[in-house]
């Protein structure tokens, strides 16, 4: 049921103890007819790394054996943003060549502070330099979500 991790917080790093049983106060389990199911673990692959995107809380108890942190999910998980991630950086030349292999046309170009492609004249894909954050813009229509959907493939979504 419990995982070993470590956990670093700035410079201290911390044994920690991952449990699938959501965090429960006392009076929670006293006022409950019977526990909550455990909750699994979505993880998903990024080249050689297994991933995950977790939402623990300490429960203030540690494991005897090794004094480890016990750490649970929560019992109503909490709203997070999707987060995408690479493997690697992205790069608008890697996308161009995608996008002119599904048959169509991008022109790539560099300026200050971004570079971008224009993709048949009416998408633009533009990454910012100091973010490396992608932005797909234009009017809605096959030609966009083809575009989109290129760049999406591009991450992996947690």
């Amino acid at each position: 049921d419990s995982q070993m991790i470590e956990l670093e917080v700035g410079h201290a790093a911390y044994s920690a103890r991952l449990i699938a049983n959501p965090y429960r106060t006392k009076e929670e389990k006293e006022q409950e007819e019977s526990p909550p199911e455990p909750i699994e673990l979505h993880e998903t692959q990024i080249g050689a790394c297994t991933v995950s995107l977790v939402d623990l809380i300490a429960t203030g108890q540690k494991v005897a054996l090794d004094g480890s942190i016990v750490l649970a999910p929560r019992k109503t998980p909490s709203k997070l943003p999707a987060i995408y991630v690479s493997d690697g950086e992205v790069l608008l030349t890697d996308l161009r060549t995608e996008l002119i292999a599904q048959g169509l046309k991008a022109e790539y170009s560099a300026h200050s502070g971004y570079s971008q492609l224009v993709v048949n004249g009416r998408i633009l894909v533009k990454k910012k330099s100091d973010t490396g954050k992608i932005d797909v813009e234009g009017p809605l229509c096959e030609d966009f979500f083809t575009v989109r959907s290129i760049v999406c493939n591009q991450y992996v979504t947690l």
